[in-house]
């Protein structure tokens, strides 16, 4: 297909008619959910990759109405062999006036990022990571456009049922067992040294290109059954063998969809080290001003304090905290809990009246006074941390901190 043909294709496209409502979808879904991604290119992209469960559905309801027009002229396009070269064609055109509304959706939300003095130079993580969605909505063009093909005398009903069958299937598949044959995007936390898969996407784009070339074989050998070209047979088997590889690589593959990253932080300081991602660097001052104080006070327990603060830890740790954007921009109560977490390991249960809620409501209290924040008022509060000398307050807390340090999940 040469380049006039797809210009023709794409002037003549229902896509055209439908870009305007494709953009307006991106652009609304884009603005109105809540922005914590706007101070990270990767968590940005990955997000917004989310926006193809809406996407999708809606286009595919547009091509199954496209293949519908498209099928009143199978006997003419059987007649001259051209099924294939034709669907192949409308496709094409669909899918770039879809990818269009798709990218300068992205451009808007990397244009907030920029806006958010967060955007430093794209690397490939961030550059490739759009390219399953992308390939999903292509799968999502060729199932609808078969269906519209198919449709007969039903097309005038076969664009809604196309989109909710297609809508369903997303849904099904994303909170089901195979969320990996749609996961594509969506997080609702930082991604601060974190990346997709790249092996992960690689086959998920192998999987939907396959899918997507059966699709339209079969849709087009339905209207000639006699015309299967050996090219197109050869076609056909390599994309079934690849689809199934790697359909059963996706199925059986590790759920987690997100690998580490490294040297996506940078570090200052010492006693604490803070290390931030880039686009929050200029919330480091604050945040040390904040740490300092939790520091010091186990300095006068005479017990150690984290040596380093990190957002790309995965978890905390007694050399280590976790940081997250609501403890760097500002929640206290978030920033004591994540500092008096890292007394005790992550798996430590803190159930209803055993000793490690009792520990923990007086490391807790003490911590907060000790630091002038305003503690809770909890009856499980050693009265000596209340109402003792200074001497006293403090045996008490050592011993909860040595409390929780005792259990190490």
């Amino acid at each position: 297909m040469t380049t006039s043909a797809l210009l023709l294709h794409m002037r003549r496209s229902l896509g055209r008619t439908a870009f305007p409502l494709l953009l307006v979808l991106v652009v609304v879904n884009t603005l109105l959910r809540p922005m914590g991604w706007r101070y990270e290119p990767m968590w940005a992209v990955y997000q917004y990759n989310f926006t193809v469960m809406l996407l999708g559905p809606l286009l595919a309801g547009v091509a199954a109405w496209e293949g519908h027009r498209l099928s009143r002229a199978a006997p003419f396009l059987s007649a001259h062999h051209r099924p294939l070269a034709m669907l192949a064609a409308v496709w094409a055109a669909l899918l770039a006036w879809s990818a269009a509304a798709f990218l300068l959706g992205l451009a808007l939300v990397l244009g907030v990022v920029a806006w958010a003095g967060g955007f430093p130079p794209l690397g490939p993580p961030e550059l490739l990571t759009p390219l399953p969605a992308l390939a999903l909505l292509g799968l999502a063009c060729a199932v609808g456009l078969a269906a519209g093909w198919l449709s007969g005398g039903g097309g005038k009903i076969a664009a809604p049922m196309t989109a909710i069958v297609v809508f369903l299937a997303f849904l099904l598949l994303y909170s089901g067992d195979l969320s990996e044959f749609v996961m594509v995007g969506g997080a609702t936390s930082s991604l601060v040294g974190l990346q997709p898969k790249a092996g992960t996407q690689t086959t998920q784009v192998a999987f939907y290109a396959a899918a997507t070339l059966l699709t339209l074989l079969a849709a087009a050998w339905s209207a000639a059954l006699h015309h299967r070209r050996p090219r197109h047979l050869i076609a056909a088997t390599t994309a079934a063998a690849l689809c199934v590889l790697s359909a059963g690589h996706l199925a059986s593959a590790d759920p987690l969809y997100l690998e580490a990253r490294p040297g996506d932080v940078r570090c200052q300081g010492t006693r604490p080290e803070i290390c931030l991602g880039r686009g929050y660097a200029t919330y480091e001052p604050r945040l040390r001003a904040r740490l300092t104080p939790l520091v010091t006070a186990m300095d006068q327990l005479g017990l150690p304090a984290p040596a380093s603060f990190r957002q790309d830890a995965l978890r905390s740790s007694t050399d280590t905290g976790q940081l997250s954007p609501d403890t760097i921009k500002g929640d206290s109560d978030l920033l004591l809990d994540m500092f008096l977490g890292t007394y005790y390991g992550s798996d430590c249960a803190i159930e209803p009246g055993t000793p490690m809620e009792r520990h923990h409501v007086n490391a807790r209290y003490w911590l907060a006074a000790a630091v002038g924040a305003t503690p809770y008022e909890d009856p499980l509060v050693d009265p000596r941390l209340t109402s003792g000398s200074a001497p006293e307050r403090n045996s008490v807390a050592r011993a909860a901190f040595q409390g929780l340090a005792a259990c190490d999940g």
